[in-house]
C-alpha cells in the first residue's frame, strides 16, 4: 500500500472531525474559564460592600458602649451578627430568591434604624403577583441605594423619614425593585457636600455599577438602573426615587 493511499477521503473526513472537536472544546472550556472568572469577580465585589456594615456597625455599637447602653448594644450586634452571616452567605451565589433579599435587608435597616435613633421607619412591599420564595435576583443590587437615602437623604432632615422598599412585577419576565426615599433629594444633597467642602462619591454604587456590568457579560439582559430626583416630578415632592428593572431567569 501506498503512501497516498492511506490518504483517502475517510482519513480527511476523520482529520476535520476530530479538529472540529479540539476547536470546540477548547472554544467551550475558555467560556467556561471566563465565567467562573467573572463569578469569582462577582463575589469579590459583593463582598467589598462588607467594609461599609463593619464599620458603621461596629462604630454605633461602640457608641452604645461610650454612652453606658449595654442592652442596646447586645441588640445591635445580635442584629450586626445575623446580618455579616448572611451577607457572607449571599457572596457565595449569584441570584437569592426575594424572600432572602428581604431577610438580609431588614436586619440591616434595624441596624440602620438604632444607628439613626429610630429617625426614620421603612416599608418593604411586594406585588401579589411575585412568588418571593421561587423568583430569583442578583443579591443585594438595592441595598446601596438604601444606604445612599439613609446617609445622605434623610440625614439632617427635620421631619420623619421614610423609606419605601417596593418589588413590582413589571412584565412575566421583568422585576422592578424601587429604592423610594422622602429625605432632601439629589440636587439637596450635592449642594450640602460642596457647602461642606465634602467630594463623596459612593463606594458602594460603584461597586454596584461594576457588578451590574459583570452581571451582563455572564450572559444575562442589561439590568437598567434609573436615579430620579423627585422634584423633577413633582415640585411639592421631597426625595429620590431608585428604580432598578432586573430581566428575571
Amino acid at each position: 500500500m501506498t503512501i497516498s493511499a492511506l490518504f483517502t477521503p475517510h482519513y480527511y473526513i476523520i482529520q476535520t472531525l476530530v479538529s472540529i472537536i479540539a476547536i470546540a472544546y477548547l472554544f467551550y472550556s475558555r467560556q467556561k474559564l471566563k465565567r467562573i472568572i467573572i463569578r469569582y469577580e462577582q463575589q469579590m465585589l459583593l463582598s467589598q460592600m462588607n467594609p461599609h456594615f463593619v464599620f458603621n456597625s461596629l462604630t454605633a455599637i461602640q457608641s452604645f458602649i461610650f454612652r453606658n447602653e449595654p442592652h442596646q448594644a447586645s441588640k445591635y450586634l445580635a442584629s450586626f451578627a445575623k446580618l455579616t452571616r448572611l451577607i457572607l452567605e449571599n457572596s457565595r451565589t449569584d441570584y437569592c430568591s426575594i424572600e432572602r433579599e428581604i431577610t438580609t435587608l431588614k436586619p440591616y435597616l434595624e441596624l440602620q434604624k438604632l444607628r439613626f435613633e429610630n429617625r426614620f421607619d421603612y416599608e418593604i412591599t411586594i406585588s401579589k403577583e411575585i412568588d418571593a420564595s421561587t423568583m430569583l435576583i442578583p443579591p443585594m443590587l438595592a441595598q446601596p441605594f438604601i444606604e445612599n437615602a439613609i446617609e445622605h437623604g434623610l440625614n439632617g432632615i427635620d421631619w420623619p423619614g421614610k423609606i419605601e422598599i417596593r418589588y413590582l412585577l413589571k412584565s412575566p419576565r421583568e422585576l422592578i425593585v424601587e429604592v423610594d426615599d422622602n429625605g432632601i433629594g439629589i440636587s439637596k444633597a450635592r449642594e450640602l457636600q460642596v457647602k461642606n467642602g465634602k467630594q463623596h462619591k459612593s463606594l458602594a454604587t460603584d461597586i454596584t455599577m461594576e457588578r451590574i456590568k459583570s452581571l451582563k457579560k455572564l450572559g444575562n439582559r442589561l439590568i437598567r438602573l434609573k436615579i430620579t430626583d423627585k422634584k423633577d416630578l413633582n415640585a411639592n415632592t421631597e426625595g429620590t426615587l431608585v428604580q432598578i428593572q432586573i430581566p428575571l431567569r
